[in-house]
């Protein structure tokens, strides 16, 4: 049944859905005026790429503790004082960029500390959508908010750099700060559900607390074996993914004998699969989580698969960026709805925490191969050997998936 009327009359989840809208926007300007004002003042590549670690970093250090905040407490007020403290950074770092300051390391602090508030908000965000949103809608949910954040990540770089083209470069900062005072706004405005107003009656956490309820957590996820091989196999793949994607593509697109406009386009075919991938899932329903998970690792094993063929055939490489592309969205949208269905109401913020630790424990795993070796490898040999390993775990999760639900039938037998 096509639920999609009754889930845009629900109001709460239209505001969420507007406040996310309207911060994506606001965090394209960011990224594009940092990445541009940096370019320009240092002239290097090598400082371009230090940028993600403070975010990494501060992922690692408070993503638990957003998690068992947000099981705690109030995931709308969460999300609030996350917005407001991240329109504070981006107010301070426009200013840094109007007056001309150079100094990379206060960008570096600016970039950890929004990684921290984010920390905060992504977990509170994932408890809030629970709670406003009946379950049979929660898959369909995710796929919606997913289908427009990629939508802005492909049309609002066209837009933005018309605006920078006629206004200061720091006023783009500026706006980002305005995009989270209108999501601050629209979060605010969510009703409060009874869940919500048990969390705000949560007395004052203290260390111990913290420490209990992340091994809670962890003992939670460790006797929901389904749930674990879910987001095990949800996020292994990153382990060659994030070097293909970050190297890969770029040197495919040189040995394509092309320029950045090449890389463009290759992205922007990368960027078109997305988006059929997240309208594909808005449209479907589905229960086997861990199938369409693997089913999405295929999809870009096959996609790298074509890659490798991009020096001599460069149409086949363009139409395995896509299907690649069209592989991401039924790897992160079924992630989170079985972790807000799967995990307890006590856990999920907890869990989801968890799944973005073993996210950032794989893909910084696959940046330092990628320094230290794969990097170094010929593009296709790189393609290749990536949609590979992505093809034989893919084949092992089928495996292991088949052969559960058959031990459970034995066993209910016995």
């Amino acid at each position: 049944m096509d639920s999609s009327p009754s889930l845009w009359k629900n109001s709460s989840f239209l505001k969420l859905w507007l406040a996310q809208m309207t911060a994506s926007i606001g965090d394209q300007c960011y990224s594009f005026a940092l990445l541009w004002y940096l370019l320009q003042a240092t002239k290097s590549g090598t400082v371009l790429s230090l940028l993600v670690i403070p975010e990494m970093v501060a992922g690692l250090m408070f993503y638990l503790v957003g998690g068992v905040m947000a099981d705690r407490y109030s995931p709308r007020m969460l999300m609030v004082g996350a917005d407001v403290a991240r329109i504070v950074v981006a107010i301070m770092v426009g200013i840094l960029v109007y007056v001309g300051v150079e100094e990379f390391a206060f960008f570096l602090a600016a970039q950890f500390l929004l990684g921290l508030f984010s920390s905060l908000f992504q977990p509170a965000r994932t408890v809030a959508l629970k709670s406003v949103v009946p379950q049979e809608q929660l898959g369909r949910a995710n796929a919606i908010l997913d289908t427009t954040f990629r939508t802005i990540r492909i049309i609002a770089p066209m837009s933005i750099g018309l605006v920078a083209s006629i206004m200061p470069l720091s006023t783009l900062f500026f706006v980002n700060a305005g995009s989270y005072l209108i999501s601050v706004l629209f979060l605010y405005a969510i009703r409060i559900s009874l869940t919500d107003q048990q969390r705000m009656s949560t007395t004052k956490m203290t260390p111990s607390q913290y420490a209990r309820d992340i091994a809670s957590g962890l003992q939670e996820l460790k006797q929901n074996r389904a749930l674990f091989l879910i987001l095990l196999f949800s996020n292994m793949g990153f382990l060659v993914w994030q070097v293909t994607y970050t190297v890969g593509f770029p040197f495919m697109a040189e040995r394509m004998q092309g320029n950045g406009s090449t890389l463009a386009v290759l992205l922007g075919f990368y960027g078109i699969g997305n988006l059929l991938g997240s309208l594909y899932m808005a449209r479907t329903f589905y229960s086997r989580y861990l199938f369409i998970i693997l089913i999405g690792w295929v999809f870009q094993a096959i996609g790298f698969l074509l890659l490798t063929t991009g020096g001599t055939a460069h149409w086949i490489a363009f139409l395995g960026a896509a299907v690649a592309g069209f592989g991401g969205p039924l790897i992160g949208i079924p992630t989170v709805t079985a972790i807000q269905i799967k995990a307890t109401s006590s856990s999920t913020g907890k869990i989801f925490a968890i799944n973005m630790l073993m996210f950032t424990f794989f893909s910084t795993l696959s940046s330092s191969l990628g320094a230290i070796w794969m990097g170094k490898w010929p593009v296709e040999q790189l393609f290749l050997v990536s949609g590979l390993f992505l093809a034989v775990m893919s084949f092992a999760g089928f495996l292991i998936g088949k052969r559960k639900p058959t031990e459970q039938h034995q066993s209910s037998s016995t």
